[in-house]
Parts: structure tokens; C-alpha cells; sequence
């Protein structure tokens, strides 16, 4: 599988014996879909210029082409590398990179910064993927993007184009991009009316914790509160929520632990019985399904899905969204989950994608985004497959759950990540 490596001017200058200056290599960049040579004798491209032979190292040798690293289960393959002219040549090769609203990335990405900086410096950001380097090649981004204040989109541009260069690791493919997202849900202190699923925190007893679904009552653990079942479980699936009581008071319903068993989805468990198409297996339509089918046969289908989530209750921070793995706040449009083998937490991305913009828009609409990796899910796993979180509430949700596009993925890596893997043999 060809790996491409697309690299801004500092490259240039290190290959280029005309040029006078290097910038200072401290940026990850976004991805390219750039498709270079595969005679790996060929010398370096340099886009927009005639292709030219860099300078010998000696007499008698020549710079080697780079090897690019594979993701597990992929080939590693001896490429030239591709050059742009200068940085901002990079960038612009990237679409939609122009017109994006940066703010909320430097947000999200500050926020993973905060848990970067207590690593020992040592610390692998992948324990898969020694491309993406140690704790110590991140910091200096990180100082930089905590000391750098939110200002508006210009300045966050402006950061992540001076930090870091755009990688591209698999240009031939796109991978799948869903959605999730933190929903409110009406919530009572005691069980009244439809209020009538309890709202469970994790059990001192260990044995409650091994239970499925099925047998886990008011009486397993400590009751958070009392929400609808449809509600309740539905907010089990998406990780975390927020109970809004009657009294006004908002409560969050933090991820604290499982019961140990697999997660199945109703989804295909309704269209393995020819309940449901598989185009038709939204949330809407498996509420609307539950709905209709009425309470008991609602609650068998809920049983297949073994898996059961326990709570805790936060103070909900203004602005702040639920904590992901990385153990941050998510930032809504601007947090993805991935699989944690593949890439690391903090990692940003630009992805190139459609996205719905109101409930049922399943088509979606052409859409470009920067995002940080900070969470990861049971179905997350992959190469270029993510989770986009969409905010908290009913409309967030109503967009999360018909959210299922190809993407096409750029990583951004800090300039001597992205040299070390242009130069290494």
C-alpha cells in the first residue's frame, strides 16, 4: 500500500543547497492525497519546479529516498518523498484549508495539550506507532499552543501552520466517519410516570458489576435517577449525558464502568429479524420502532444488548463537554474517537467529509474539519475510522445519528516527526 509523505519548505532547504534558511522544525501537518513516482531510484519531486537532483552527501553517495512507516497489517514501501515549495504551498494544496474556522480545534487541542505536558517525557504517544513519536517531540507544540490566546480562527490558522507539517499516510482510501454526542435527558429524583429507569452509579457489591442487562434493577447499586428506559439506554450507548431534573438542576452522567459483556447492536439485531433495512437503522427509527412496538417488547430488545454502562454524577463546567479517554472535555465538531492502536490521543486531523446539518439529512453536506483525536469506542476500530462528537442535546443528536460518511483523513505532525520520517532509511 503506497504511504506518501507531503513536507513544506524546511525539507526544501535541508535538500536544496541554494536555500538560505530553515524554518524550526517543531509542527505536525495535515495530510495530502499526493500520488508520487514508485521507481524508488527516482529523485525527489518539488512541486510547481522541474524535477532536480538534490545535492550528494560526498562524492561517491547519494541521499537515500525516504521509508515511510506502515500502520500494522500494511507494507512498508521506499518512496521519494514529495516537496512542496514553501509551507504555505503545503496548506494550500489542501482542501478547503482556507476557509475553515480553526478556533475550536486550538481549543480541543489545548485540552489534550493539558494532559501531554504531565507525561514523562519519555512517554510513547503510541505504544503501536513509533512514527508519532514520545511525549518530549509534542511539548514544544503544546507550550506554544497553551501560551497562544483564543483570538479568532486567523491565530489559530496561524498556530498549527507554524507547528506543524501535513502527512498523508493512505492517499488511495477513505475511511468511515460516524457520530456521537452527549444527550440531555429529562430526569426525576424518584420513580414517577414514564420515569421509571434508574440511573445506576457503579455497585460496592463486585458481583452486581458482572450482571447483564437484563437482571441490573433499581436495587443493583445506587440510583443517580429516573429516567425514561428509551432514554436511559439510549444515553448508555453514547457513553455519558446529562440528567436534567424538574427543578431546573443539571446533573452530568459521567462514563464510570461496564459490566464486563460485549455491546450489541439493536440496530442489527431489528434488521437480522427483517424489522428494519439496514439504510433505515437510525436512531429515530429505532425509537420510533421501540415506540410502537410498545413497552414490553421494547424492553427484550434492549436486553439483547448485554452490556450495561454505570455513572457518576458531575458538576457540569460551563462550555465543557463530557470527558473522553484522553480524559479531557470533548469539544463539540472538533473530537473524534479512533482507534487507540492506530493513532494517539492528541493527534489533530483534517478531515474532508460530508456532514449532516438537520435532523434525517442523511446525504450531508460537503464539509472540512479539524479535529483531535481525545476518545476511543467498542466500534472504533481501524485505519481512518472515527467517531465525530457533535455537542450535547436533541439537536446535536439528531445529527449525530444519521451521520455515516467516507472521509478523506491528513494527519498533522510536528516538523521533526514528519522530517524524521522523510529521512529515515
Amino acid at each position: 500500500m503506497k504511504n506518501v509523505l507531503i513536507l513544506g519548505g524546511a525539507i526544501l532547504c535541508l535538500l536544496l543547497s541554494a536555500c538560505v534558511t530553515t524554518p524550526t522544525p517543531s509542527d505536525p501537518a495535515p495530510e495530502t492525497g499526493s500520488d508520487p513516482s514508485t521507481n524508488t531510484e527516482a529523485p525527489p519531486v518539488i512541486t510547481t519546479q522541474p524535477e532536480i537532483t538534490p545535492p550528494p552527501a560526498s562524492t561517491t553517495e547519494t541521499m537515500p529516498p525516504p521509508v515511510i512507516d506502515s500502520f500494522p497489517g500494511q507494507t512498508g514501501q521506499t518512496q521519494p518523498p514529495i516537496i512542496s515549495k514553501d509551507i504555505s504551498t503545503a496548506y494550500a494544496d489542501i482542501t478547503g484549508w482556507d476557509r475553515a474556522d480553526f478556533s475550536k480545534a486550538l481549543m480541543s487541542f489545548q485540552r489534550g495539550c493539558a494532559k501531554i505536558i504531565e507525561k514523562t517525557p519519555t512517554d510513547a504517544m503510541s505504544s503501536d506507532q513509533p512514527k508519532f513519536g514520545t511525549a518530549s517531540d509534542w511539548m514544544a507544540a503544546c507550550s506554544i499552543a497553551l501560551a497562544t490566546p483564543q483570538t479568532g480562527s486567523d491565530g489559530a490558522r496561524r498556530f498549527f501552520e507554524s507547528e506543524f507539517l501535513p502527512v498523508v499516510f493512505t492517499p488511495e482510501e477513505t475511511g468511515m466517519v460516524t457520530g456521537y454526542y452527549q444527550p440531555e435527558i429529562q430526569t426525576r429524583r424518584y420513580p414517577t410516570g414514564p420515569f421509571t429507569e434508574p440511573i445506576l452509579a457503579v455497585p460496592t457489591n463486585a458481583a452486581s458489576t458482572t450482571l447483564p442487562r437484563s437482571r441490573i434493577t433499581a436495587s443493583t447499586s445506587d440510583v443517580l435517577g429516573y429516567g425514561r428506559p428509551i432514554d436511559v439506554f439510549f444515553m448508555q450507548i453514547q457513553g455519558s449525558g446529562v440528567m436534567v431534573f424538574d427543578d431546573g438542576q443539571k446533573m452530568r452522567a459521567a462514563y464510570a464502568a461496564n459490566n464486563g459483556y460485549p455491546y450489541t447492536s439493536i440496530g442489527s439485531v431489528l434488521i437480522s429479524r427483517g424489522e428494519m433495512t439496514k439504510d433505515q437503522s437510525s436512531k429515530d427509527h429505532i425509537e420510533n420502532w421501540m415506540i410502537q412496538a410498545g413497552p414490553e417488547k421494547a424492553r427484550a430488545l434492549m436486553n439483547e444488548n448485554k452490556r450495561y454502562i454505570f455513572f457518576r454524577a458531575e458538576t457540569i463546567l460551563p462550555g465543557e463537554g463530557p470527558k473522553g479517554a484522553m480524559r479531557v472535555p470533548l469539544t463539540d465538531m472538533a473530537s473524534i474517537a479512533v482507534d487507540p492502536s492506530y493513532y494517539p490521543y492528541g493527534l489533530p486531523v483534517w478531515l474532508e467529509l460530508k456532514v449532516p446539518t438537520a435532523a434525517g439529512d442523511y446525504r450531508g453536506s460537503q464539509t472540512e474539519l479539524l479535529v483531535i483525536a481525545q476518545d476511543t469506542g467498542k466500534a472504533i476500530r481501524g485505519a481512518n475510522r472515527a467517531d465525530l462528537y457533535f455537542g450535547s442535546g436533541d439537536s446535536a443528536g439528531e445529527k449525530a445519528g444519521v451521520m455515516k460518511h467516507p472521509a478523506r483523513w491528513t494527519i498533522l505532525l510536528p516538523f521533526h516527526l514528519a522530517l524524521q520520517l522523510a529521512s529515515r532509511t
